[in-house]
């Protein structure tokens, strides 16, 4: 009786594959199914990216599975056209489906929508992709990757809107409407009109960047601003603003009628994407904001002895230059004594209260090198 074949490819595979020795490859399945699993996702051979296209087509040919999915329900066109230089020829060769997942994870055009991987997203269309297919959120290729779409995926993600809003222009075999009503919920057929949903998305896009701007790579900064400009004409958003740090010098002034909005105002104008303000008056607010995220919106769960000695500092910085008021100095005493013991989460005290420290105090102070690694 033969011996049954493995189910489970070795622990090497991916580092054999790196090698390239499709002879050397094609040896381990005289011991493994041609099915076996392997990596992280335990996904079969074809979906590996590395995986040669002489050792796919030997696969398929003795009996591997152009679709099999990996643990989590995804075909090897899924995992390739998710990585951003996923490689997808072969696959679409040897006939996998790029309709798979639609109502459910997605289809590989929104993996590779969502990657920035802009040969793929080609190579899925030109194969037939729906641009306005859905996955199980309800979300087009598009709109999930305006979604999953962060600061250094926004070069990649703007050339494939471009390409995704240009099919969706062209006219559906079985219908003369453009697809752009599918991919955004309504719009014309110059696609000057997106959804809400979609603008909200470039939106937060734009927001994201901002924030980061000033701390972004200077050698891809200007690059990425072109894009997002770019993707903003594409949908017809009105650029975000672009953030302005404060300068370290002229007085810290926020004009804002509510103090929430003063807080947001003094925040954009202080406080870094990450690490320590330059000022005292910006870690003030940066510390009241992250202890009040951290015990009002996470619960608390990364609470811990560096936040304990960041609101041991905040208690001495509105101490210090002009303090606040005895009664607002004992209200942050207890606000923070309640805080550590976790007795008390009205911590969004603690913001307003920092935004009257800054207000008393407009001249920049150089921020002391922090104890604390938050």
């Amino acid at each position: 009786m033969a011996k049954a074949k493995r189910k489970t490819l070795p622990k090497d595979f991916e580092t054999l594959l790196e090698t390239g020795d499709v002879e050397a490859l094609k040896a381990v399945f005289d011991g493994c199914d041609m099915n076996a699993r392997g990596g992280v996702f335990k996904q079969t051979a074809l979906a590996f990216n590395d995986c040669p296209d002489a050792l796919a087509r030997w696969l398929v040919d003795h009996g591997a599975d152009v679709s099999a999915p990996d643990s989590y329900g995804d075909t090897p066109l899924h995992a390739r056209s998710g990585h951003w230089q996923g490689r997808i020829e072969i696959l679409l060769e040897l006939g996998a489906d790029v309709h798979s997942g639609e109502a459910a994870r997605g289809t590989p055009l929104h993996k590779a929508a969502a990657v920035g991987n802009l040969r793929a997203v080609e190579l899925l269309l030109a194969h037939g992709a729906r641009v306005d297919a859905l996955n199980g959120s309800g979300q087009t290729p598009l709109a999930y990757a305006l979604l999953r779409c962060a600061n250094s995926d926004i070069r990649r993600v703007e050339a494939v809107a471009q390409v995704l809003v240009a099919a969706g222009r062209r006219p559906a075999a079985a219908k003369p409407k453009s697809l752009l009503g599918r991919l955004f919920g309504k719009g014309d057929d110059d696609g000057s009109v997106a959804t809400p949903e979609i603008a909200a998305l470039v939106e937060r896009i734009g927001k994201q960047f901002e924030f980061h701007r000033a701390g972004y790579n200077p050698d891809d900064v200007e690059a990425t601003s072109a894009a997002l400009d770019r993707l903003y004409a594409l949908f017809g958003v009105t650029p975000v603003p672009r953030r302005v740090m404060h300068d370290g010098k002229s007085p810290v002034v926020a004009t804002a009628v509510r103090w929430e909005d003063r807080y947001r105002e003094l925040w954009d104008l202080l406080v870094p994407s990450a690490g320590p303000a330059a000022t005292v008056q910006g870690e003030v607010i940066r510390i009241a904001g992250r202890i009040n995220d951290e015990l009002e919106r996470n619960g608390g769960v990364n609470w811990d002895a560096e936040y304990r000695k960041m609101a041991d500092a905040f208690l001495h910085h509105i101490r210090s230059a002009t303090p606040l008021p005895e009664s607002a100095l004992s209200e942050a005493d207890r606000t923070i004594a309640e805080a550590k013991g976790r007795i008390g989460d009205d911590t969004v005290r603690l913001r307003a209260l920092a935004v009257d420290w800054v207000a008393l105090n407009p001249a920049p102070l150089p921020l002391p090198r922090p104890t604390y690694r938050r």
